[in-house]
């Protein structure tokens, strides 16, 4: 239990001894003040007043009186209808300490001890790009897989690739239509000429309709894996995408255990359905088969066309089947964008009617917009993610080597890549998944305001003054650490162990973003307010004590958003 729980929990004993008979204060009840001057701990009298018929503030003031100084607690006063406490210098000590012993594990909790979590996300397709909109969903996949590691839970990340798709029919349609005879692209020319092919099949669709008929029957050819050259030129292309994907997954750093491909689950999905038929589960409709939903208002589940082929919902049953064969997850959570919320509640009510015993979540995220609406691969108009890199290292680049004329070009390169990739990342976390993004290149650069290269920039601010201190000892102990600034920077520290329980319950990265950046603003107040260098004796030791922490709480927060630090920039 960290100290800030110790201390809440205190706080409460002390208000139920204190109050009414039968009062019962609840640790969701306590509140931070909105100013730090009125206190660090809060309980509002509202609902206490409601049941005892009388004024909050006069209630408040008749609690507080009978609560005195005690382990944690300083003293303690009413305002209006809140009772507020001040905390011990003491509680400063502990939670610096805490960091301390913690180190790296300082925030991480074990609620998820023993129980075992697979996150499915990084479901791209092959035969195209990856574009500024995918970003969104390996960010949040990866970030909501760390979070779940630090508190605890047995995590099991994966990806299920769609390499068997219409669009890959599309594909490979127009290689056969339009570049039958033209040899294979090599290098990196040969993603953007399956990016290139596959606008050029859907141009070609769109003014003959007819054309549709030739993929349908490429489709069939894929998904039955016939021997054909068009399995062969799907064979050699399904690897080039592939290797480009590992390629910028491994850049991007995800962690993913297992990659599932679609290819790879219709032989089991067709058995599946097959015995949902005997079962009466699934129907033919009009040619097609179906589970027919609408008793729960979620219409018709279409699992197989009238042509015999398989839809997505169908191959997402023998998936669910197969990674429970694979891992046995107590719990799934697929992150995927909103437009997708109703084919997985279809998929959800369909496994739970065939007795699939599992926890489903689908964590939904909004989509990544350009400034001039959406993007949409079919028809090219999208920033691809290499352009999207390439263009925020150059600018990280001059940036860095503007501020550091005198460094050797490695460490540039290092502290670049640190602040591009940091931008970019943060860029996409630090909004709520659930509102649309309109992502900015000179704003996610910035060094000033809510943006990764701000909060690098703090822990490399940090880094330097330690640098400068020298053979100066930092202390853990808080004797000296009375005056305001201090003490907020230590009550958001002691929080850090609550926002991570908070960001990974809700599996919201932005939550942990928001704190990272109010405790840089914090730090940034402090350092502007408390000469730390100039200190001496126990006041500097207990300083740079306590800057250390600040450092060890951001490279922690940083590293589960998926960021790495630098020591200078």
């Amino acid at each position: 239990m960290y100290t800030i729980q110790k201390v809440k929990q205190q706080v409460l004993r002390e208000l139920k001894q204190a109050g009414p008979k039968g009062f019962a204060p609840s640790m969701e009840e306590l509140e931070t003040p909105p100013d730090p001057k009125m206190g660090d701990i809060a309980y509002p009298c509202f609902e206490l007043s409601k049941k005892l018929k009388r004024n909050p503030a006069e209630i408040a003031r008749e609690i507080a009186v009978k609560i005195g100084p005690k382990e944690f607690i300083g003293s303690v006063k009413a305002v209006g209808p809140y009772v507020n406490f001040d905390l011990e210098t003491s509680f400063a000590g502990a939670v610096l300490e805490e960091i301390g012993v913690r180190g790296d594990e300082y925030g991480h909790s074990t609620v998820g001890h023993e129980k075992r979590v697979m996150v499915e996300f990084a479901n791209l397709n092959t035969h195209k790009d990856v574009h500024i909109g995918h970003l969104r969903n390996l960010f949040v996949g990866q970030a909501v897989t760390n979070l779940l590691k630090a508190s605890g839970y047995d995590v099991i990340p994966v990806a299920y690739i769609n390499d068997l798709g219409t669009h890959v029919a599309k594909s490979i349609w127009a290689m056969k239509t339009f570049h039958k005879d033209e040899p294979l692209a090599e290098g990196d020319a040969r993603i953007a000429f399956l990016r290139d092919v596959y606008v050029e099949a859907n141009k070609a669709l769109e003014e003959n309709e007819t054309l549709k008929t030739q993929v349908s029957e490429v489709f069939q050819v894929l998904e039955g894996q016939k021997k054909s050259d068009e399995l062969s030129l799907w064979k050699t292309t399904r690897k080039w995408s592939i290797d480009y994907l590992e390629k910028v997954y491994s850049e991007l750093g995800l962690t993913l255990d297992h990659w599932y491909f679609e290819s790879e689950v219709i032989g089991k999905t067709k058995k599946i359905i097959d015995g949902m038929i005997k079962d009466g589960l699934v129907v033919e409709s009009e040619g097609a088969w179906i589970v027919d939903l609408n008793d729960v208002d979620l219409g018709v589940n279409l699992l197989i066309k009238s042509d015999g082929t398989l839809l997505y919902n169908a191959k997402d049953l023998g998936l669910a089947y197969k990674k429970e064969d694979d891992y046995h997850p107590a719990r799934s959570v697929y992150v995927v964008d909103e437009r997708q919320a109703h084919a997985l509640r279809q998929l959800f009510e369909t496994l739970k009617r065939m007795g699939f015993d599992r926890e489903l979540e689908h964590l939904s995220y909004e989509f990544v917009t350009l400034s001039d609406g959406v993007m949409g691969s079919r028809k090219g108009n999208v920033i691809r993610y290499e352009k999207v890199r390439d263009e925020l290292l150059t600018s990280a680049h001059a940036e860095t080597r503007s501020r550091h004329s005198d460094w050797k070009e490695k460490q540039i390169v290092s502290v670049t890549r640190a602040v591009a990739f940091g931008a970019m990342r943060f860029g996409m976390l630090k909004q709520d998944i659930g509102k649309k993004i309109v992502f900015d290149f000179d704003e996610a650069l910035s060094f000033e305001g809510y943006t990764g290269p701000y909060l690098l920039y703090t822990y490399a601010r940090i880094q330097s003054m330690l640098a400068k201190a020298g053979k100066a000892k930092s202390s853990l102990s808080a004797k000296t650490l009375t005056d305001a600034h201090s003490h907020a920077l230590v009550m958001m520290l002691a929080n850090y162990p609550e926002v991570l329980f908070q960001a990974t319950g809700r599996m919201q990265p932005s939550v942990l973003a928001q704190y990272l950046f109010d405790l840089a603003k914090t730090f940034s107040e402090f350092y502007a307010n408390v000469p730390v260098l100039k200190a001496e004796g126990e006041a500097l030791s207990e300083r740079l004590g306590l800057i250390t922490s600040v450092a060890q709480v951001l490279k922690g927060g940083l590293g589960i958003l998926g960021m790495d630090v630098v020591d200078e920039m």
